[in-house]
């Protein structure tokens, strides 16, 4: 079970976050210019970042804490 857990949830969230700390604010896509990014793309991100804010942020809480039970 810890193996599942590592494997599915906390690899690909370290991997995640790693990848977050590497963006550069000022340049968030680097490939590409400011001009190119459209507004899709940066509402699809402000839609991210609420929900993140809002809910997502909890449910990750909640998940971890009853695995911690769990032990």
């Amino acid at each position: 079970m810890t193996d599942q857990i590592y494997y599915k949830v906390q690899y690909p969230l370290k991997k995640a976050i790693n990848l977050i700390k590497e963006v550069n604010p000022e340049q968030p896509f680097p490939d590409r210019s400011n001009e190119e990014i459209t507004r899709e793309e940066l509402n699809e991100i402000d839609s991210f970042l609420e929900m993140w804010e809002k809910e997502g942020k909890e449910k990750i809480q909640k998940i971890i804490k009853k695995l911690r039970r769990k032990q």
